[in-house]
């Protein structure tokens, strides 16, 4: 079976506001101002510790990175499934396409949150392995990730794909050679297609279906 790439954070499951929740409550904890939601989710994607700094940033705070991501890491832990959700679509998408597809999840989220979620949301099963944002020393958009679950599971990427919503994504997909499907319903705007180019958008999970099907046999 060929395999399929997903990112996990606005392309599988919908968690920015959980996101949003910790990274203000830190910074009420903190003695600073919440930041609008809208804002950090312009950040979300490059990993926790960027995701801080560029909040912190907002404040010219830098200074407590150390004993903020401290207090993150704690206050999102036990946060992590607040609100957090799978994306309507994404189970009868993926049930269709395992039959066909081996599945794995590279994500800048870091290691242990992301197991959590996939486990605790029911998605486990699908996935044949996961790449965390510090399961290896780079993260996206560097295409260790991809390279490493490659390697270690003796893949044939030709005329695969990588199914994202975020700038890194693109990148590190395309980096290795991997088609890129944009997930259009995710974290980021129209706006990062003036500056980047994907191969196919998808405006919900369940379109993912028709593009595999009509390109199947094209690859």
């Amino acid at each position: 079976m060929k395999p399929l790439f997903f990112d996990l954070d606005g392309t599988l499951i919908d968690s920015k506001l959980d996101i949003a929740n910790s990274v203000n409550a830190s910074l009420i904890h903190f003695r600073l101002e919440p930041i609008k939601n809208e804002t950090i989710y312009e950040f979300v994607g490059n990993g926790v510790k960027q995701l801080l700094v560029d909040c912190l940033n907002q404040h010219g705070k830098i200074n407590i990175l150390d004993e903020f991501f401290t207090y993150f890491l704690k206050t999102y832990y036990k946060h992590l499934l607040d609100n957090t959700t799978v994306y309507e679509g994404v189970f009868n998408t993926l049930n269709e396409i395992k039959k066909t597809y081996e599945l794995f999840i590279v994500t800048n989220k870091s290691e242990l949150f992301a197991k959590k979620v996939v486990e605790r949301l029911g998605l486990s099963p699908y996935f044949k392995d996961m790449a965390g944002g510090d399961t290896y020393k780079n993260k996206k958009p560097h295409p260790e990730q991809i390279l490493k679950l490659i390697k270690k599971h003796n893949l044939n990427i030709e005329g695969c794909y990588f199914v994202g919503d975020s700038e890194n994504d693109i990148i590190a997909a395309q980096s290795v050679g991997l088609k890129i499907i944009w997930a259009s319903y995710g974290f980021r705007g129209r706006d990062i297609l003036k500056k980047h180019t994907v191969d196919f958008i998808i405006d919900y999970p369940e379109q993912l279906l028709e593009i595999l099907l009509n390109n199947e046999n094209t690859d």
